[in-house]
């Protein structure tokens, strides 16, 4: 049986926009609004602390560098 990932509402709408390597914006919780392209998706530990998987989306920053963002992360999609 192959295995089919649970992808989030948000993580699924980068993934969506992500497909063809544009650049999208994303407005985070804190605040930020960020322009990036989608890496991939994968998963990260939740915390330092806490060694549960979940989902994140690597994203790519136009000047390089780039970070990982876990739905809760997100508030909009642009």
């Amino acid at each position: 049986m192959r295995y089919k990932a649970n992808i989030t509402p948000r993580l699924r709408e980068i993934f969506e926009k992500g497909e063809n390597g544009e650049f999208f914006d994303l407005i985070l919780k804190d605040g930020r609004r960020v322009t990036c392209k989608l890496d991939c998706l994968t998963y990260a530990n939740k915390s330092d602390d806490d060694d549960t998987d979940i989902m994140v989306a690597s994203v790519d920053y136009r000047g390089g560098g780039g970070e990982l963002f876990a739905e809760e992360d997100i508030e909009k999609v642009i």
